[in-house]
């Protein structure tokens, strides 16, 4: 297997099934609909073999996890560096089966990866911290990326370093103390008031 080939299998195959157990029946695939969608100036065909896990609950989870599998591929290298790809991997928890959890991170993914070519101006790539307007409802409107705090912030696989981001949905409110406080203070009233970082289509907010 070439050097990439091998970090990829070692991504899928070892360092998620020891984070999130049963990676389920096969990867939900990113698509040049959702692409269109971002208006895409151009895709790479390399994107499209990118995707999200669908992870059932497991003896030590009672959640469902979705975890994308793609960006930290090493497109670009035949050695180890100290992030691998684009260094980064989304992740979301829900309490049930949802099919809308799957696009949100294909979407969240496909925005990410046009950041980083470019293709959205001079911003930088999704990190801890960052609000993306994305809603699910009349009450959660933004998804916010923060530390897990079920699962580890970062893996490594042979081409590097790889942070896990958890995508968490957030209401109007919450947005706005976020934006005077810091995504990291909506975090701890989440997991203070709810428990963990678990993503539903209603709920109260926390502020």
């Amino acid at each position: 297997m070439s050097f990439l080939e091998e970090s990829w299998e070692e991504r899928e195959e070892n360092s998620y099934k020891q984070i999130f157990g049963d990676t389920g029946q096969g990867i939900f695939p990113l698509s040049n609909e959702i692409l269109d969608r971002l208006n895409a100036k151009s895709i790479d065909p390399r994107w499209l073999t990118h995707g999200v896990f669908k992870c059932p609950p497991t003896e030590q989870r009672n959640t469902w996890a979705y975890v994308t599998s793609g960006m930290s591929n090493p497109w670009e290298t035949e050695e180890p560096e100290e992030y691998s790809g684009l260094g980064v991997e989304f992740l979301m928890e829900t309490e049930n089966e949802e099919i809308w959890a799957i696009e949100v991170l294909l979407t969240l993914m496909g925005y990410n990866l046009l950041l980083a070519n470019g293709q959205m101006g001079d911003f930088p790539s999704l990190d801890y911290g960052h609000r993306v307007p994305l809603a699910l409802s009349e009450s959660i409107k933004t998804m916010m990326f923060v530390h897990p705090v079920n699962f580890p912030s970062n893996f490594s696989i042979k081409s590097g370093s790889v942070d896990l981001l958890q995508v968490v949905g957030i209401t109007p409110s919450e947005l706005e103390v976020a934006k005077k406080t810091s995504s990291e203070e909506i975090k701890e009233r989440l997991v203070s008031n709810t428990g963990g970082l678990v993503t539903s289509k209603e709920r109260e907010s926390v502020v």
